[in-house]
C-alpha cells in the first residue's frame, strides 16, 4: 500500500486531536497563494553594533551587556543592577575601549541600553537602533566641566592636613604628613610629584580588565578578597601606587603608613604616621552626575606616586629618607571619606568614616570600628590590587581603587594570586521562545500553544571574546495539546568541542542535575526529551567545552518530533529551516503543506499562520497570553492585535506585537 496514502489517512484522524480533542480553527478567510513567502522572522539579522567606552580617561578591554529595557535602578550614590533582567548580547571591546561587530537582536528594537558593571565605565549607555545600525558611546566631557584647566577662586585643601583650628570635628586628630610634595589647593589638590618611571601602571598592564572581572560593582564583593590587606615588604625595595580610578559622589583623601612586620600593626589612626598620597581623591568619573564630579576632581586616573620609607619618622624627622623600603615591614594604606574641603555639590557632609588595610583602624561615622575588612586585595601579573568600600551605602569595594608595583618584582604580595590565564567571564543570554503548533501538515488552531519552549544561551569566554564553554538551556511550559511530542534542537557551531555534558532541572529543584542525552552525530541532533508532557516546566540544558575556543557562538535550532516505527521521523521546524537527515519526507507537500523540498523550501503554507516561530527577545511574561487556559484555541491574532499587520506588512510594521 501506497505510504504516502497510510500517512494521509493517518492524519486525518489524527487531525480531530490535537490541544485536548479540540475542534481544528479554520481561522479566517485568507488570501491563497501557493504559499506565504515571508519567513516570520522576529530577527534584526547582522545589526551593526558599535559601543565606545573613550572617554573613560583609560583604555582597557570593557566587559558590557545589551539590554532592550532598562537593567539598573538608581539611587543617590550609584546603580543598582536589577535581578529579574537577562542581557540580549554581551562582549569585551577591544582593548582600545571600543567594540565593532555585528549581531542578531530582536528586529522590534529601537533603543538599547547598554551595561557594565566596571567601575572605571560609565554604568548605563542608551542608543538608538537606526537603520539596523547601533552608536553606543559614553559622556564626553562637558567643558564647562573640566576639571583644573581654570584655578578655583579660593584655596582649598585636605582636612586631614589643614592646622587644628581650621579643620572640623571629624576631622580632628593626627594630622596627616604632606613630606612626598606639594599640591595646588586652586586645582583641587593636583600633587605636584607624580611618578611617571618603570613601576607606574598603565593601560596596556590590563588591570581595568581583570578587576572588572575580579570585582563585579553591582555585586557584593567576593568574600575571599575581603582581608585586611597590609602590604609586607620580603626584600629591600621601591614601591610605586598608581590610582586607577573612583566611582563615587565622595571627595576622600588617601594615605598610607608603615610599620616593622615583627609589631602589631598601629592601634587607631592616631597613632600611625600617615603620609599623604591624594589629598583628593575625585578624579570626576562619577557616574550618577559626572559634571558636579568633574568640577571637584583633583586626580587623573592613572597618576603614580613612589613611596618614600622615613626612617626617624616616629621622631618627626625626614632625615635620611629613601626610596627603598627595607624587607621585613609592612605598608597599610588608608582613606579619609570626603576629607578634601572642595566637594561634589549635595554630598558636602564630614564624614568620621575611615577605611584602612589595618585591622582594627576602619571606622564608621560614630567613630566604631568595624569588626571586618573594609579594602580588598589580590595580586595579578606583579601588581598587588587594594580597592576600598569608601562609606557603608553598597558592599562592591571598588570605590577606589588603587595598584602597586616593586621592584624587585616579587617584593610585595597579597593572596590570592589571580591568574591571568583562567579569567573569563560566564554569561547567560535571553535568545527568545519558539512556539509549536502540533498538526503539521494539517492546518491547526494557531493558538501556538503546543510545545513552547524559552532559549538562553550560556557562554563563557575570555577578554578577546573567545569561547572556551557554551551552554544551551531550553525550558518547557505548559500546554494542554493531546499529542506526544519530543523536543531537539540540532547544533550548528564552529568549534570541536573536548566534552559534551547533558543537565536537566525538573520543577521545584534549584539545581541542575547531570544526565544525557542522546546524540546523533550525523545531524549534530541532541534529544531532550521525546514526550514533553512528562516533564512540563523542566530545564534542558547541554554544556560544551572547548580545549581550543571557538571565534564565533553556535547556534541551535529547536524543534518538535515523533518517532515512527521505520526509524524516520516526524519533525516541525520554524519555516523554511531544513529538515535533519530522519525526516520523513513524505509528510512534504501534502494538506496544508506548501513546501518545495527541490527547491530547499520547508514548513511553509498559504495565509498568515506559519506552523512555527521564533519571538526573539521574548521573555514569560510576553508569552502570559499563550499560557492562559482561557485562551486555548484562540487563535494567535486575536490575542495580539498587531499580529495581521506584522504578517502582512512582512515584518516591516508592529515588529513588537509579542512585547505588548
Amino acid at each position: 500500500m501506497d505510504k504516502k496514502w497510510i500517512i494521509a489517512a493517518f492524519i486525518a484522524i489524527f487531525a480531530l486531536s490535537s490541544c485536548l480533542e479540540k475542534e481544528v480553527y479554520q481561522g479566517p478567510e485568507e488570501d491563497e497563494k501557493e504559499f506565504n513567502d515571508f519567513d516570520f522572522s522576529t530577527v534584526q539579522s547582522a545589526t551593526s553594533l558599535e559601543v565606545s567606552y573613550a572617554n573613560s580617561g583609560v583604555k582597557a578591554n570593557v566587559y558590557f551587556e545589551v539590554y532592550d529595557e532598562i537593567p539598573v535602578e538608581q539611587d543617590e550614590y550609584t546603580y543598582t543592577k536589577k535581578t529579574n533582567v537577562t542581557p540580549l548580547f554581551a562582549a569585551y571591546t577591544a582593548d582600545n575601549s571600543v567594540y565593532k561587530g555585528t549581531i542578531d537582536l530582536p528586529a522590534y528594537l529601537q533603543k538599547v541600553y547598554i551595561y557594565t558593571p566596571a567601575f572605571f565605565a560609565q554604568t548605563l549607555i542608551e542608543a538608538d537602533v537606526t537603520n539596523g545600525s547601533i552608536q553606543a558611546s559614553d559622556s564626553a566631557p562637558a567643558k564647562e566641566a573640566e576639571t583644573r584647566t581654570t584655578p578655583t577662586l579660593r584655596e582649598y585643601d585636605s582636612y586631614m592636613a589643614t592646622s587644628f583650628r581650621e579643620t572640623p570635628g571629624k576631622y580632628q586628630g593626627n594630622r596627616w604628613k604632606t613630606w612626598l610634595g606639594e599640591y595646588d589647593r586652586r586645582r583641587n589638590g593636583e600633587i605636584d610629584y607624580q611618578y611617571q618611571g618603570d613601576l607606574a601602571a598603565t593601560w596596556r598592564d590590563g588591570l581595568y580588565t581583570i578587576h572588572s572581572q575580579v570585582i563585579n560593582v553591582n555585586k557584593d564583593c567576593p568574600e575571599e578578597l575581603k582581608c585586611y590587606s597590609d602590604i609586607s615588604i620580603d626584600k629591600d625595595a621601591e614601591i610605586a601606587l598608581t590610582f586607577l580610578g573612583q566611582n563615587t559622589c565622595w571627595n576622600c583623601s588617601m594615605g598610607y603608613y608603615y610599620y616593622k612586620a615583627t609589631e602589631t600593626p598601629p592601634a587607631s589612626l592616631e597613632d600611625a604616621d600617615v603620609i599623604m598620597l591624594f589629598p583628593n581623591t575625585q578624579d570626576g568619573y562619577w557616574i550618577n552626575n559626572p559634571s558636579a564630579a568633574r568640577r571637584t576632581a583633583g586626580v587623573d586616573r592613572l597618576t603614580a606616586v613612589k613611596l618614600m620609607y622615613y626612617p626617624h619618622i616616629a621622631d618627626g624627622s625626614r632625615e635620611d629618607a629613601t626610596t627603598v623600603f627595607p624587607a621585613g615591614y609592612k605598608v597599610g594604606l588608608v582613606i579619609a571619606n570626603n576629607a578634601w574641603s572642595n566637594r561634589v555639590s549635595g554630598f558636602d557632609d564630614d564624614k568620621r568614616y575611615r577605611a584602612a588595610t589595618s585591622q582594627g583602624l576602619s571606622v564608621d561615622n560614630s567613630g566604631n570600628a568595624f569588626d571586618a575588612p573594609r579594602t580588598a586585595a589580590y595580586s595579578y601579573n606583579g601588581f598587588v590590587m587594594v580597592s576600598f568600600e569608601d562609606h557603608i551605602n553598597d558592599n562592591n569595594f571598588s570605590d577606589i581603587v588603587v595598584a602597586l608595583k616593586s621592584n624587585p618584582v616579587g617584593a610585595i604580595e597579597v593572596d590570592p594570586d589571580v591568574d591571568p590565564d583562567n579569567n573569563r567571564t560566564t554569561t547567560e543570554i535571553l535568545k527568545g521562545i519558539y512556539a509549536f503548533e502540533d498538526l503539521w501538515p494539517n492546518k491547526g488552531d494557531y493558538d501556538m500553544n503546543d510545545v513552547i519552549v524559552r532559549y538562553n544561551y550560556e557562554k563563557t569566554f575570555d577578554k578577546d571574546n573567545q569561547i572556551y564553554a557554551e551552554s544551551f538551556i531550553f525550558k518547557t511550559f505548559q500546554n494542554y495539546a493531546g499529542n506526544t511530542n519530543g523536543l531537539a534542537f540540532q547544533l550548528v557551531g564552529s568549534g570541536n568541542a573536548s566534552s559534551v555534558t547533558g543537565f536537566i532541572r525538573r520543577p521545584g529543584e534549584t539545581e541542575f542535575s547531570e544526565t544525557d542525552f542522546v546524540y546523533e552525530e550525523d545531524d549534530h541532533v541532541y534529544i531532550l526529551t521525546e514526550d514533553v508532557k512528562e516533564n512540563m516546566g523542566t530545564e534542558y540544558k547541554v554544556t560544551l567545552k572547548y580545549d581550543s575556543p571557538a571565534g564565533v557562538a553556535s547556534e541551535a535550532r529547536p524543534f518538535i518530533f515523533k518517532n515512527e516505527a521505520d526509524g524516520k521521523r516526524w519533525e516541525v521546524h520554524i519555516p523554511k529551516e531544513h529538515p535533519t537527515s530522519q525526516m520523513d519526507m513524505s509528510y512534504f507537500q501534502i494538506r496544508d503543506d506548501a513546501s518545495n523540498p527541490e527547491q530547499n523550501i520547508y514548513y511553509v503554507r498559504p495565509g498568515n499562520y506559519p506552523f512555527a516561530f521564533f519571538l526573539s527577545g521574548a521573555n514569560e511574561t510576553d508569552i502570559s497570553k499563550l499560557l492562559d487556559i482561557k485562551n486555548e484555541k484562540t487563535p494567535i491574532d486575536q490575542l495580539y492585535s498587531g499580529y495581521s499587520g506584522w504578517v502582512t506588512s512582512n515584518g516591516k510594521e508592529n515588529q513588537d506585537w509579542y512585547k505588548k
